[in-house]
C-alpha cells in the first residue's frame, strides 16, 4: 500500500513493486484504465514517435518547431538520464520549457492509482498513463509521445494518433520484437493509423514495415521517395515532394542532432500542416540540443585539453551513425546493459583502437569483465594490450586522465563515452565532480 502523503520517490519505488514483470506486452490493461480516465486524446493533436534510434532527438525538434509555429506542446520520453521528471515536459514557446514538477507527478500517480482499481500495471504502463493524464491537465495544443518498446503493443499505442513517425528500423530488443528486420519493422509500423500520415525516416526500410503499413491503410511518407536530405559542407539540403508537381527545397543549418531526424520531423509536421516558415525552421534547428546525443564536454586536466563525447548509442545502428560523424578518434569508454549486444557496437566503431570497459550497477547491469567476455564470445575479440577494465564509468574516466597516453598527448580526437542512458548519466555526474578537471564548455 502507498501512503496518501507519499513523496515522488516513494511513488516511484511503489511503481517498481506492484507488478512482477518489467515488461508485459499487450494493450488490454492500459486500455481499460485509459478508458476510465478518458486519456485516449490528451491533446487536440497527438503525434507518436517510434523507432530503434532517434526518438528523443526527433521529439525534441518537433517541440521546437511547433513552438516556432506558435503552438504549445507536451512531451513524454523514456528513459531519463538524471531524474524521472525529465520524462514529462512541456514547451510553451521557443524559449519557455520546463519539466514536470514533483507535485504534478504525485498528482498524476494518484489519479492512475485510483483509476486502475485492481488492474495490474507494469512500471512503464503506469508511467505512460500518468504522462497522458498530466499532459491532458496541461491543455497544450500538441502531445508528443515517444514509444518505449516496439510500437504495436507498446502502452503509448492506445492513443488516438494524428501523425505517426518511425525514425528507423534496426535490430534491438529481439527477445520481444523478433530477430529479423521484417518482424521488427512490422511492430514499428503498428503505431500507424488508417488514412493518417506515417513518416518513415529510414531509407530502404524492411518489407515487413512497408507491408504492415499498407495493411493498416496509413498515408505513408518515405525517406528517399517523398523527401530527401543531404549533408553539405555548410548545412543541409532538404527536399519535400509530398504532393505531385510541388517539390519544396529547404537550405538549412546542420544543427546539433542527426540530420535524418531533422528531416523526418519537418516532413511529419508538413504532412499535418503544422510546419513553421523557413525562418522558424532555421531557428528550431539551431536551438535544438539533446543531452546524451553527441554531447561534447570540452575539458582540461593537468594543463592538457581533452574532449569527452557522450552518446547513448547502444546498438549497431546507432554506433554506425556515430562512426560516420566522429571518425577521427581512437579511444572510447563502453558500458552497456547485460541484455544488449556489445560486439555489434564495437564492430561498427572500428576506428577505435583503445577500449576502456566499465561496469554498470543495477539488475540489468553487468561488470566490465562480463562485458569483455561477451565481446570475445560475440566474435569481436579484444586486443588485451589496448583494453582496460574498470568497476565504474567514473573510474574509467579517471583511468584515461591518468594514463600515459593522455599525459603524452597520444589520444587522437575526442574520447567517446557510450553504451546506454546510464553510461551517459554516470559520466556527466563524474565529470562535474572530478577533482582537478575543468569543464570549459558543453
Amino acid at each position: 500500500m502507498i501512503q496518501p502523503n507519499a513523496t515522488k520517490d516513494q511513488w516511484l519505488a511503489y511503481l517498481e513493486s506492484i507488478h512482477p514483470a518489467d515488461i508485459e506486452m499487450g494493450l488490454g490493461r492500459v486500455t481499460r484504465v485509459a478508458k476510465a480516465l478518458d486519456l485516449f486524446k490528451p491533446a487536440p493533436t497527438v503525434i507518436v514517435v517510434g523507432g530503434t534510434n532517434g526518438k528523443g532527438t526527433t521529439t525534441a525538434i518537433l517541440g521546437q518547431l511547433l513552438a516556432e509555429k506558435g503552438l504549445s506542446s507536451a512531451c513524454y520520453n523514456s528513459p531519463h538520464i538524471h531524474q524521472y521528471n525529465e520524462r514529462i515536459n512541456r514547451r510553451n514557446s521557443p524559449a519557455e520549457a520546463r519539466l514536470t514538477r514533483d507535485e504534478e507527478l504525485v498528482a498524476a500517480f494518484i489519479a492512475i492509482e485510483v483509476g486502475r482499481g485492481d488492474i495490474p500495471l507494469t512500471y512503464f504502463e503506469f508511467g505512460t498513463l500518468a504522462a497522458l493524464w498530466q499532459i491532458k491537465q496541461w491543455q497544450v495544443d500538441v502531445a508528443l509521445l515517444e514509444v518505449g518498446l516496439g510500437g504495436r503493443l507498446d502502452a503509448v499505442n492506445i492513443v488516438d494518433t494524428d501523425l505517426a513517425i518511425v525514425t528507423s528500423v534496426g535490430l534491438d530488443h529481439q527477445d520481444w520484437l523478433g530477430d529479423t528486420l521484417d518482424l521488427i519493422g512490422m511492430e514499428k509500423a503498428g503505431i500507424a493509423r488508417s488514412s493518417k500520415p506515417l513518416v518513415c525516416g529510414q531509407s530502404k526500410v524492411a518489407n515487413g514495415f512497408i507491408e504492415h503499413a499498407r495493411q493498416i491503410g496509413a498515408t505513408c511518407i518515405y525517406n528517399g521517395a517523398d523527401f530527401t536530405v543531404d549533408q553539405q559542407a555548410d548545412g543541409l539540403l532538404l527536399r519535400l515532394d509530398l504532393q505531385s508537381n510541388n517539390q519544396q527545397e529547404f537550405v538549412l543549418p546542420k544543427g546539433y542532432i542527426p540530420h535524418l531526424n531533422i528531416a523526418t520531423a519537418i516532413a511529419g509536421l508538413h504532412s499535418v500542416d503544422l510546419l513553421p516558415d523557413l525562418a522558424g525552421i532555421t531557428r528550431a534547428i539551431e536551438d535544438t540540443k539533446v543531452a546524451g546525443r553527441l554531447t561534447p564536454y570540452n575539458c582540461s586536466y593537468q594543463g592538457k585539453d581533452i574532449t569527452f563525447l557522450l552518446d547513448v548509442a547502444h546498438n549497431e545502428q546507432a554506433a554506425g551513425y556515430l562512426a560516420q560523424q566522429v571518425n577521427d578518434c581512437d579511444t572510447a569508454i563502453l558500458a552497456m546493459l547485460a541484455d544488449k549486444e556489445p560486439a555489434a557496437v564495437v564492430s561498427a566503431l572500428n576506428q577505435i583502437d583503445h577500449w576502456h570497459l566499465a561496469g554498470l550497477s543495477g539488475y540489468r547491469g553487468q561488470t566490465s569483465s562480463q562485458l569483455k567476455t561477451k565481446l570475445n564470445e560475440g566474435g569481436q575479440p579484444i586486443n588485451e594490450e589496448n583494453t582496460a577494465c574498470y568497476q565504474t564509468v567514473e573510474l574509467a574516466l579517471k583511468g584515461i586522465l591518468d594514463s600515459d597516453r593522455f599525459l603524452d598527448g597520444e589520444i587522437r580526437g575526442p574520447v567517446l563515452v557510450i553504451g546506454s542512458f546510464l553510461t551517459v548519466s554516470a559520466a556527466e555526474q563524474a565529470l562535474n565532480k572530478m577533482e582537478g578537471l575543468t569543464i570549459h564548455g558543453i
